[in-house]
């Protein structure tokens, strides 16, 4: 499922469902980042606004909403003058992803 969610625009919107179904104080950005993050679409806050065509303050506001207040994600690594923060999904993160996904899978 998850090399299709790189490649089929409807199966990744399906997944973003799904993950603002198992978790619905999530907005639609917010799945989208986890979905994108645990499908291996994008690993950085740059690169995920670059492929959905978002302002990269807009995915940094709810990286810091992922990160800081919901645990989600985890920040490995930002650059000072660009702002482009590597991500990963914490465990809950990956439980949230695994558990969104589980019923498709069947």
């Amino acid at each position: 499922m998850t090399a299709a969610l790189a490649q089929d625009e409807t199966a990744f919107m399906a997944a973003v469902e799904a993950v603002t179904e198992a978790a619905p104080g999530l907005t639609p950005l917010h799945a989208g980042l986890v979905t994108a993050l645990g499908a291996g679409v994008a690993a950085d806050s740059r690169s995920f606004a670059k492929v959905f065509g978002l302002a990269h303050a807009l995915v940094l506001r709810a990286v810091a909403d992922l990160a800081d207040d919901l645990g989600l994600v985890a920040v490995a690594s930002r650059d000072a003058r660009t702002q482009r923060t590597k991500l990963a999904l914490t465990d809950a993160g990956r439980t949230l992803y695994g558990a969104a996904e589980r019923p498709r899978a069947a």
